[in-house]
């Protein structure tokens, strides 16, 4: 039972479970005219059941390879330095994004989040990150600004 508990994603599962069955409960609550085929709940209750089945699948799939693994590959340990220049990362892109901008700011963060998050064993192709931390989130203010209206933080730049 131990090691089911500290497996993390075995536990994300189970947590995510309750999170979606409670984001689902509330998301029926949410009260409707019935005035338009779509109404304000339809999208929560579509996360919520993603969220549900996805949780569900989580869990069994961790359930069966937890059953394979030895004791050995069990008692990894987990990076503290990486999860923390993550949520280091995060903390700066959020209070720069109000002065430099969404994309000013977007472009670093979403390079030096691809340069953090790729494992030791894997070959860092620099390029690639160069290009998907340039295209998507011009892409996405584009999108934001011009197809949904929505205003994306400005900076000095853009």
């Amino acid at each position: 039972m131990n090691k089911y508990i500290s497996d993390k994603n075995f536990l994300a599962g189970i947590i995510f479970f309750f999170v979606a069955l409670f984001y689902l409960v509330n998301a029926f609550l949410i009260e409707t005219k019935d005035l338009v085929s779509v109404e304000a709940d339809f999208m929560p209750k579509i996360y919520g059941s993603l969220l549900l089945f996805s949780s569900i699948i989580l869990t069994i799939t961790s359930f069966f390879k937890i059953k394979t693994k030895s004791s050995e590959e069990l008692k990894k340990k987990t990076d503290w330095q990486r999860i923390f220049s993550v949520i280091g990362l995060i903390f700066v892109y959020v209070l720069l994004m109000q002065y430099l901008g969404f994309i000013s700011t977007s472009i670093p963060f979403l390079f030096l989040l691809s340069l953090l998050l790729t494992p030791q064993y894997v070959k860092k192709v620099y390029w690639i990150y160069a290009v998907f931390s340039i295209v998507l989130p011009i892409i996405a203010y584009h999108i934001f600004s011009y197809y949904l209206n929505l205003t994306m933080p400005s900076g000095l730049l853009f």
